[in-house]
C-alpha cells in the first residue's frame, strides 16, 4: 500500500481534523493532536497487519510481539509483495511511525 494512501485512510477515520496548516494543536482533553493520531495509526497498522517498508510505503508484517525469554520485542518481518522479505527491528518500527506522524502533522 502505498503511503499517500495509508495516509488518507488515518484522515478520513480521524474524529479531529489533521491539516498541516493547524500543525499538533491540543485536544479538549488537554493532550496533543500527535498522540491521538499516533494510536490512530497502530490500530490501523495492527487491524491490517501492516508494518511500514524502509522507503515509507506499508505492507504485511508479522512480529513485534514481547519476547519474555529474551526480555525484549521481536523483530518485525516485512512482506511486500514482488520483493525481498524486509526485517525491521522494533525499536526502527517505532521511529518509523513517529516519522509517519510527523509527516502528517507537519
Amino acid at each position: 500500500m502505498r503511503r499517500s494512501d495509508f495516509e488518507k485512510i488515518i484522515k478520513i477515520r480521524s474524529i479531529w481534523k489533521i491539516d498541516k496548516r493547524k500543525g499538533n494543536y491540543m485536544l479538549a482533553d488537554g493532550s496533543k493532536l500527535s498522540r491521538y493520531v499516533r494510536g490512530l495509526i497502530i490500530s490501523q497498522m495492527r487491524l491490517d497487519n501492516l508494518g511500514i517498508r524502509s522507503n515509507g510505503d506499508l505492507c504485511h508484517a508479522s512480529g513485534g510481539d514481547w519476547n519474555i525469554e529474551q526480555s525484549q520485542f521481536d523483530d518485525i518481518l516485512l512482506y511486500p509483495p514482488f520483493e525481498n522479505n524486509e526485517i525491521c527491528t522494533y525499536e526502527e518500527m517505532e521511529t518509523r511511525i513517529t516519522r509517519l506522524v510527523h509527516d502528517l502533522l507537519y
